[in-house]
């Protein structure tokens, strides 16, 4: 099963447990790990009949339900105590965070949490941090025109993080790959443009202009 830019990204992060694959959508990610021998169980779970009926449809076919299962389910409330790793993808970040503090006890036996989320990037990063988690590993990739932010937190101590860290990633601000830069470059014209804009209110400019000294620093 070929996998997009994204699902490798995130794929790659994934070590050998038991995953569960929170909003699985389509089913690709778990299907792919079990297929290729990196999980050997996983939960698939959806909270929207339709996906979650595709879902069930495509573990089927490729005739790994035995193996995976599927759960109709909200987020991790009835995540089982066998999963040591969680995969939240494809949703916002303030989803994401809401999904882990409604039921923190769920965690409990989790040591591993990968995300990818599409926005309030920093505040999940600093949110799951103070759940008792590190960020281990942080990828960027560009795909269909969208900038995709993947993080993998293990669990542990966080300390020496600072905001600089919790805005840009504190891996992915030290390597400065290709793709981590033209994100931000691409910024940097964005607040441009917006700030040509001569009704622009007075509180706005100076956000945007902090925001690009921020950027500017940082690359």
């Amino acid at each position: 099963m070929k996998l997009s830019k994204r699902l490798q990204a995130i794929y790659d992060m994934v070590p050998s447990g038991v995953v569960a694959d929170v909003g699985s959508d389509h089913g690709k990610l778990i299907i792919s790990l079990f297929e290729n021998g990196v999980i050997s169980k996983g939960y698939a779970i959806e909270n929207k009949k339709g996906p979650f009926n595709t879902l069930k449809k495509a573990l089927e076919e490729h005739h790994v339900e035995n193996n995976i299962t599927a759960m109709f389910s909200d987020g991790i409330s009835e995540l089982p105590s066998d999963v040591d790793i969680v995969v939240i993808a494809g949703m916002g970040g303030q989803n994401v965070i809401d999904i882990l503090k409604k039921n923190p006890g769920k965690l409990k036996n989790v040591k591993t949490i990968i995300v990818d989320a599409h926005n309030a990037i920093p505040e999940m990063r600093k949110q799951i941090c103070k759940m008792g988690y590190v960020i281990a590993d942080e990828d960027i990739v560009y795909e269909a025109k969208i900038y995709y932010e993947i993080i993998k937190f293990i669990s542990g101590e966080c300390k020496y993080l600072d905001e600089p860290d919790f805005e840009f990633g504190p891996i992915l601000r030290n390597e400065k790959s290709l793709t981590f830069k033209a994100k931000y470059q691409s910024r940097i014209k964005e607040i441009d443009n917006l700030l040509s804009n001569k009704n622009i209110p007075s509180q706005k400019i100076e956000r945007l202009n902090s925001e690009k000294e921020r950027i500017r620093s940082m690359l």
